[in-house]
């Protein structure tokens, strides 16, 4: 068998890495999967045959680009894999859903693309089944939202004329399938979160820098006094201003409490403290999304959910302290910040603020670390001082601190540089000022043979990329995964109120985390290139020849795709 492949199921979708030699004629690669469908995943169209002893149908991957000398078909346009090829070693699979169990194949294809054939000789085996959407180990579980507004997904269901206004009156509406889709397993788990919580007469504790939502207003309403909540002013530019005065007034009859902070510091935290009838805390949800509209639907955010009362007793200890602090930050709650809460040997919490920067002097010694790689997303961490800044010392040639062997990707959602204090990004070992291994958002800006001018985002919105998340080394000895709503930076670390989570050793949600990094990167890798090229892109479509395949190890670029090839199937530098 000439194909090797290793399969990274995510919270709903799978990430597929192979490895092929070169093989003469390939035209690209066919994906097959093996899959037992959980109640409400859909079924493919591409499915062959019927179900097997143990519940699994095949189906045919799809694909929705083709070649780029062959025909014009309609915009949205998908074809099978047998017939649209893969020409790269990565996939991720967004037709699966949570619970499915689902295996994979990967077959080249040989020939011309008006006469493709499987080389079933030279295709991988079946990987073995895994679960889509799995709790790991410390009942911890991540959870995203779908909200890349560049997307031709989403550009082909927007009118022409005044996407925008669409698009918003769309994610207002609780029903609708647009939003549904975008916020994803975010909204789904909150949602279910929130009702079982008050259908079972619990107390939840919230402490929230933004909140618009239609539909978690009335759900955090319907706790009454139950529901205990500190609620921010959002980012206002003057003391007084209210970002979140309408929610405060729907949310007459609970128990609130205000924290108006900004413009001096902003009452940033989204967490989420599940306690049971008795206030006993059991879980805490916490991560990089407010609970708006645009928070939910409109830009990448994550969320994690831990079942653990030590943690969750963590949360609910500075939700009191936040209540107590009311506008103010005492120097009581700053100095008690300075201590780290430990909720095992794995699993540190920090607190902001903090003074001397002590929780990104932990994270900046974990990436100083890193031995295979480090993946993160980034909103807006500042232009100094911050972990983007410890990740380039590592990506730079001309630092003390070079490690050129580590496999560095990321999506930054705008450069936190400015004219006096530049911040320079990085490419396959160059310094340079744009980049494809750390992108920044881009949208497609006009038609091209198999894709639809795309929105980048709503006309007020300034996040498009919102999530703060760094994972280092997920298939290694010290997989690390850093989240929550921390930005990342010394403002986040000494002025704002945050939580930062530090997990170590959970191999299976560093997994998880780092798919989603990756789909995200590569969702805006060739639209930054596209615009880049000022809508005129060098690649438009599938090689109908075999040139598209590593070939040279000794090449710097066939060199750096293999180094990829090897992160992701965990081989060590």
């Amino acid at each position: 068998m000439s194909v090797e492949l290793i399969v990274h199921p995510g919270v709903d979708s799978a990430l597929i890495a192979w490895t092929s030699p070169f093989i003469a004629d390939n035209r690209g690669f066919a994906l097959r999967r093996k899959i037992k469908r959980a109640p409400g995943s859909a079924v493919s169209p591409n499915t062959t045959g019927e179900a097997d002893a143990e519940g699994f149908r095949e189906e045919i991957v799809a694909s929705w680009v083709g070649f780029a000398d062959g025909p014009d078909v309609p915009e949205g346009t998908r074809r099978p894999t047998t017939e649209w090829p893969i020409q790269k070693y990565l996939w991720s699979d967004f037709a699966v859903s949570a619970g499915d169990e689902v295996a994979y194949r990967v077959i080249p294809m040989r020939g011309p693309a008006s006469g493709l054939t499987e080389a079933t000789a030279e295709a991988s085996a079946w990987s073995a089944p895994v679960t889509i959407g799995a709790e790991t180990e410390g009942h911890a579980a991540c959870f995203f939202n779908r909200g890349l507004v560049a997307s031709q997904w989403l550009a082909r269901l927007l009118p022409d004329e005044a996407p925008s206004q669409k698009l918003e009156k769309e994610i207002a509406t609780p029903d609708s399938r647009i939003r549904q889709f975008l916020a994803g397993p975010i909204r789904d788990e909150l949602v279910r979160l929130l009702t079982e919580a008050a259908s079972a007469k619990a107390h939840v504790y919230a402490a929230l820098f933004e909140l618009n939502d239609p539909e978690l207003i009335p759900l955090l309403k319907a706790f009454k006094k139950r529901a205990h909540i500190v609620l921010g002013n959002g980012s206002v530019a003057k003391k007084g201003e209210d970002e979140n005065a309408e929610a405060r007034e729907a949310l007459a009859g609970t128990d609130l409490h205000d924290r108006m902070s900004a413009p001096r510091a902003l009452a940033h935290n989204k967490f989420l403290v599940l306690a049971d009838a008795d206030k006993k805390p059991v879980a805490v949800w916490t991560g990089s999304t407010n609970w708006t509209t645009t928070g939910l639907c409109t830009q990448a955010n994550n969320a994690v959910l831990i079942h653990n009362p030590e943690l969750a007793a963590f949360y609910l200890e500075q939700w009191h302290a936040l209540s107590d602090a009311g506008d103010a930050t005492p120097n009581s709650l700053v100095t008690a910040n300075g201590t780290p809460r430990k909720a095992g040997k794995r699993t540190t919490l920090w607190f902001t603020p903090l003074r001397g920067g002590l929780d990104l002097d932990q994270a900046g010694e974990l990436i100083a670390g890193a031995k295979d790689g480090i993946l993160f997303l980034m909103f807006n961490p500042g232009p100094r001082g911050t972990l983007l800044n410890d990740i380039i010392e590592l990506a730079s040639p001309g630092s003390p601190n070079f490690k050129p062997d580590l496999y560095i990707q990321g999506v930054v959602n705008q450069n936190p540089g400015t004219d006096k204090n530049p911040v320079v990004l990085f490419n396959r070992g160059e310094r340079i000022e744009a980049n494809a291994d750390v992108v920044l958002p881009a949208a497609i800006p006009g038609a091209l043979k198999y894709w639809k001018k795309e929105l980048l985002k709503l006309p007020t919105a300034h996040a498009m990329v919102h999530s703060k998340v760094v994972v280092i080394d997920p298939y290694g000895e010290h997989p690390v995964v850093m989240t929550g709503s921390h930005n990342l930076g010394p403002k986040a670390s000494g002025v704002n109120d945050e939580n930062f989570l530090i997990i170590e050793g959970n191999g299976a949600l560093a997994s998880q985390y780092a798919g989603k990094i990756m789909e995200i990167y590569a969702q805006y890798r060739w639209r930054q290139s596209v615009q880049k090229q000022h809508g005129k892109p060098s690649w438009s479509g599938l090689a109908n020849d075999d040139k598209w395949q590593i070939a040279d190890p000794a090449t710097p670029y066939d060199k750096r795709r293999l180094r990829e090839l090897d992160f992701w199937f965990g081989r060590h530098a």
